[in-house]
């Protein structure tokens, strides 16, 4: 239950009204900086004051008009890094550095009596379903805070919460990724840097990496990529991975979500290879005939969000130093509507990175 800001709540008395800053969504196109009321707490809820929150390729869909939400207006950002407020049900301590797991979850579905807790009927996801982190504050239900490791500062922790956990759950997860298996990532961007690193993590024999960005493709190197497939008009993703690595990859990761970028993907396999597709898209699949699907015993599957303990197993690695956060690019919540807009209709991001906002 989440409590009508400004409004007594039930479970906590008068909650006194004050003002506060929020980017809010209207529509394709539309993300203006409010003053709107402070949120007040609902039943269990914590409340948590920004310290960084990262921009995500599904906020910039819903700017761009390729996904749609019902709840509008509504504050975005689901990259969230703050300070601890009002405790809620945490059993944290006001004042506690946290992130927010993005994804809620109802423990009595069907979902979630399998351990799907990402699938689950019910799930409300911050910033889509409910008022997100671009704002000085936020509610959320204090079962979705984790404790930020000493030493990780808000800005690498933030990336932790959609883009780590999401890849963990890509690689580690729904890959099953074993030590000595080949592998190409498609797409290494925030999520895609992230993959080729828990790749070599997991003692990959081989990691591609492959990019339209000679950029990105560079600090895949640098994070651990074997090789690298700079995707170009002409290029034939498939055929290139299969000469690097003697006939195809045993897993190929997907972080595009377009058509051609899962074809690829699925092009790169060796036979009983396995494709996992990660990257949120619209386009319709045309691939391979199903003569050579059965031939072959290629898998696709998705993977989507996060398990509980994803999220912490990427703090701990970002904290213990076997994992490096993307570079980022740090705007104030003030001056933040242009720079998500451009990024919104494919301008580059000056001085590249990953947009993280900031109070």
């Amino acid at each position: 239950m989440v409590s009508v800001p400004g409004r007594p709540s039930p479970s906590r008395g008068f909650w006194e009204t004050r003002s506060m800053r929020a980017l809010r969504f209207h529509g394709p196109r539309r993300l203006d900086l409010e003053d709107v009321p402070e949120p007040t707490p609902g039943d269990g809820d914590a409340i948590v004051a920004l310290s960084a929150c990262g921009v995500c390729g599904s906020d910039l869909h819903f700017l761009d008009g390729t996904a749609r939400t019902r709840y509008v207006p509504i504050t975005l950002g689901h990259e969230i890094a703050g300070v601890v407020r009002h405790p809620g049900v945490s059993g944290l301590a006001a004042g506690t550095a946290v992130v927010v797991m993005a994804g809620t979850h109802c423990g009595s579905c069907r979902r979630c009596g399998e351990g799907r807790f990402n699938l689950c009927e019910l799930m409300e996801v911050i910033g889509i379903h409910r008022d997100g982190g671009l704002a000085d504050l936020v509610a959320v239900p204090g079962s979705a805070l984790v404790p930020i490791p000493a030493g990780l500062t808000p800005l690498d922790a933030a990336t932790a919460v959609d883009a780590g956990a999401t890849a963990y759950h890509a690689v580690i997860r729904s890959a099953a990724l074993a030590a000595g298996e080949t592998v190409v990532v498609i797409g290494v961007g925030g999520l895609g840097g992230y993959a080729v690193q828990m790749a070599r993590n997991q003692g990959a024999a081989v990691v591609v990496a492959a990019d339209v960005d000679a950029a990105a493709l560079a600090r895949a190197t640098a994070l651990g990529a074997d090789e690298t497939v700079l995707i170009e008009p002409d290029t034939s993703v498939g055929r290139r991975v299969k000469m690097l690595t003697d006939g195809g990859v045993d897993v190929a990761l997907e972080f595009v979500g377009r058509a051609a970028s899962v074809d690829a993907a699925i092009k790169s396999l060796r036979p009983g290879g396995r494709a996992i597709a990660v990257g949120v898209g619209v386009e319709p699949l045309v691939t391979l005939p199903p003569v050579l699907w059965s031939n072959n015993e290629y898998q696709l599957r998705g993977s989507y969000g996060s398990l509980p303990g994803d999220t912490e197993a990427v703090l701990a690695g970002l904290a213990a130093g076997s994992l490096i956060a993307p570079p980022t690019r740090v705007v104030a919540l003030q001056d933040a509507a242009p720079a998500i807009l451009d990024l919104s209709t494919g301008v580059p991001a000056s001085g590249g990175g990953r947009l993280v906002v900031t109070p």
